[in-house]
């Protein structure tokens, strides 16, 4: 019999529909812009939007970004809240981004600010051992809690647990052990694999990076606030995503390597 590849599905919501191959959705683009605030807050677990209305989570703040899923996005698209206000710009944590290790961060624009981590509290601890408990919280599900298992090991940064059921929109939640402080992951989605015949679901999610990683990050400070959302506005649509576009390309191979993966091509 021939063997199969682990199937990698994303939760993302993407505009006008949901699937889950992360854990995405897509309700922002019926949302109405908000007046431009002073200051806008970021928030463990509330929901953002990609330019083209797609829904995340964000998994955990610190002062000057916000950590979510590579498939999110693509490298250098804005991103906002649910009324439409503009929070940053994600950039992906390597440049093949959900090929690779499927985490990314939004660089603050100029006004956003940490609300801080409610449902974890704030730390990076290291990837917890099989066997031990882990919680998900998303946007869209209620905290869900599994078991961390050995999974198929597909992509570089990839955790694993068993026993856990997400919603599309969920992508980029966090990932935290009970009784322990601060995040362990972010929340990607789901794979599939053949083991002994019958297929096996596990619920993936990117370790956190360490220490040296976040000093060596490329992008810093803040970035220059842009309007807020404008759903019905296709030609802003397509500025924006040609902007990421010419961001996400001028990586080289490895740039490529995540386009394909973000618009579902394999790697």
């Amino acid at each position: 019999m021939m063997k199969r590849s682990p199937q990698l599905r994303f939760s993302r919501v993407l505009p006008g529909f949901a699937f889950m191959a992360g854990a995405c959705s897509l309700a922002f683009a019926l949302a109405a812009p908000a007046t431009a605030a002073e200051g806008v807050p970021v928030r463990q677990g509330q929901k953002i939007a990609a330019s083209d209305g797609a829904l995340c989570t964000v998994g955990y703040v610190e002062a000057n970004r916000a950590w979510t899923s590579a498939h999110c996005g693509l490298n250098g698209e804005q991103v906002y809240n649910e009324a439409g206000q503009h929070l940053g710009t994600l950039r992906w944590f390597t440049p093949s981004g959900a090929a690779g290790h499927d985490l990314a961060y939004i660089q603050f624009a100029g006004g956003t600010y940490s609300a801080g981590n409610p449902l974890t509290g704030d730390g990076m601890p290291p990837v917890p051992g099989e066997g031990t408990t882990v919680c998900f919280d998303g946007q869209a599900a209620s905290r869900q809690c599994g078991t961390a298992v050995k999974g198929p090991g597909v992509f570089p940064g990839m955790n694993y647990a068993a026993d856990v059921s997400l919603a599309p929109g969920d992508s980029g939640g966090a990932v935290s052990v009970p009784g322990q402080p601060g995040v362990v992951g972010i929340y990607q989605g789901i794979t599939q694999a053949n083991r002994g015949g019958r297929t096996v679901t596990f619920s993936n999610y990117a370790r956190m990076p360490h220490a040296d990683e976040l000093a060596r990050l490329p992008h810093q400070g803040w970035v220059p606030r842009r309007p807020n959302r404008e759903p019905g506005n296709p030609v802003r649509v397509a500025q924006e995503k040609g902007e990421a576009l010419s961001s996400t390309s001028s990586a080289g191979p490895e740039g490529l390597r995540g386009l394909a993966m973000y618009f579902g091509l394999g790697i």
